[in-house]
């Protein structure tokens, strides 16, 4: 097993990795880069590119890179789907993100229902979500680009997820969940026709189970036109749905045997027909662990899960806190305690010894030879949350 960087930088918050494994064999790792503890994904947006199957990484702006295709915010690039399709096209296809705006606009935001946070280190300035999906794609290799987008109503949080997945029949399925404006959780697939351009529809997956909390979720297809999808919850035990028909239906979900509390799952289809879950583990020894299934999803072997990595779990570096409030002032309870304490945590001004350790999102491919690299983030114990991978052989 070999662990290597992909990029580490003091004073830089480094998260979320996505992972592009191209034809010609070479692969790139993208992420988000800012100058504090940032989950909104609104600072900048990194790629680097590796021809040696993930020891040595470089930054590159190779337009044949997905993750180096147009994206209107840098949160876009995080929670959409990319991939060429059968014919050659360039697919992206996702949700908006969040975005920048000037705190005088919060109105204007509030009043579109959208969601609005204090931007994690530029005062005067918002993160608002936009609530729309979208699809875009190119015929010319990416030098000419059709977008269409689709306002979702009756919500106020709509946000795809990046685990999603092309069927051998060219249907693309993508991970979506959101918040409606009664305060509900919902669940859901954002599917093409078969010839992944055309024919997008917004579904269900699963019904929406109450307390549940379900929301990233990942799909594979674990033979042709049946749809394995694993999703984060509140239980902490990855939920498990099926679809027999391509994704347009979806079986209620039930809780596996697999533990990965507040971590998303992600799925691969290896070589030699098995399916691997690889998932971020906050619980300590937290790190990186892997579960693989031989019978396509249906039992997972947790009495051999791999542990890739145990040596996370450190808070992530604090930053200089100006202008702390007055926590005495915070003393409150419930839903307005929550709130106000939340928000000085986003701004950096409240940070517990046992602040909340940065890791996990992990994301695997197989090489030609067999070996699965798996990409992730974490933090260890110089508080430095970085993005890293792991060499390994299931």
């Amino acid at each position: 097993m070999e662990h290597h960087i992909i990029y580490k930088k003091d004073g830089v918050y480094a998260a979320f990795p996505q992972l592009d494994h191209l034809a010609d064999g070479r692969l790139a790792a993208s992420f988000s880069i800012s100058l504090k503890r940032d989950h909104h994904v609104i600072g900048d947006w990194a790629v680097l590119a590796s021809e040696d199957g993930g020891r040595t990484w470089s930054p590159s702006d190779d337009p044949a890179i997905p993750h180096n295709w147009p994206a209107q915010s840098t949160r876009e690039y995080s929670d959409r789907f990319n991939d060429v399709l059968k014919d050659g096209t360039y697919l992206c296809a996702g949700s908006l993100g969040s975005e920048v705006w000037d705190e005088d606009r919060r109105g204007e935001a509030e009043a579109a229902g959208m969601k609005v946070w204090p931007h994690p280190w530029l005062e005067g300035k918002i993160a608002v979500r936009a609530l729309k999906l979208f699809v875009q794609y190119s015929e010319d290799e990416g030098r000419t680009w059709v977008r269409r987008e689709w306002p979702v109503p009756g919500f106020q949080q709509v946000v795809a997820f990046s685990r999603g997945t092309m069927l051998e029949d060219g249907t693309v399925l993508v991970p979506v969940y959101g918040v409606d404006t009664d305060g509900n959780g919902r669940n859901m697939v954002w599917r093409s026709g078969p010839e992944g351009k055309r024919g997008w529809r917004l579904l269900p997956l699963g019904n929406q189970a109450r307390d549940m909390h379900i929301n990233e979720s990942a799909f594979a297809e674990t033979e042709p036109g049946r749809v394995l999808a694993l999703s984060r919850n509140a239980n902490g035990y990855f939920t498990q749905m099926w679809s027999d028909d391509g994704g347009r239906n979806w079986s209620e979900p039930l809780l596996t045997d697999i533990w990965g509390p507040h971590s998303p799952p992600h799925l691969l289809k290896l070589q030699d027909g098995r399916i691997l879950c690889t998932y971020g583990y906050r619980r300590r020894p937290m790190g990186i662990r892997a579960v693989l299934s031989s019978d396509g999803g249906e039992t997972w072997d947790t009495e051999n899960t791999v542990i890739l990595r145990e040596d996370g779990g450190t808070p992530t570096q604090s930053m200089a806190i100006t202008e702390p409030p007055d926590l005495e002032s915070l003393r409150l309870s419930g839903d307005e305690f929550r709130k106000r304490v939340g928000a000085a945590v986003i701004r950096g001004y409240y940070e517990p010894e046992n602040a909340r350790p940065d890791l996990g999102y992990a994301i695997s491919t197989q090489l030609e030879d067999g070996t699965i690299l798996s990409v992730y983030y974490i933090t260890l114990d110089d508080g430095i949350t970085h993005c890293a991978c792991t060499r390994w052989e299931a």
